[in-house]
């Protein structure tokens, strides 16, 4: 699987990070496996950095966040840290544009500013 997930449960934290070509069946994989997880409600990262290609575009991202939000009715989400190479972040930079009304989300070009900012946030129970 192109988008690794991985679950730091005592820090509720999740961490996805892609890499080569991301296809939409593989993003909705990713979400699927967030909500099965029952990780909706922490920090996440989604460090997006080594994926050569995304054949994800606006219109999909935005239709995974509705039904993401429709399936999380019953808690808030968590804030949401995207790590992009500042040469392709447009895609990351449009979805925190329509997609953070609900939640705090940033964009941001290292793993480490993520984490910085994400640190901000209490940990979600």
């Amino acid at each position: 699987m192109p988008i690794q997930l991985e679950i730091f449960h005592p820090d509720r934290i999740a961490v996805g990070v892609a890499r080569g070509e991301i296809t939409l069946q593989e993003f909705v994989d990713f979400a699927t496996a967030m909500v099965k997880a029952d990780v909706v409600r922490y920090r996440k990262i989604f460090e997006v950095t080594a994926a050569t290609s995304m054949a994800v575009g606006k219109d999909e991202l935005l239709a995974m966040d509705e039904r993401l939000r429709q399936v999380t009715q019953k808690g808030p989400r968590g804030p949401l840290a995207i790590v992009a190479d500042g040469n392709r972040g447009e895609l990351a930079q449009t979805f925190k544009a329509l997609s953070s009304s609900d939640r705090p989300v940033e964009v941001f070009r290292s793993i480490h500013e993520a984490r910085k900012w994400l640190a901000q946030y209490p940990i979600a129970m």
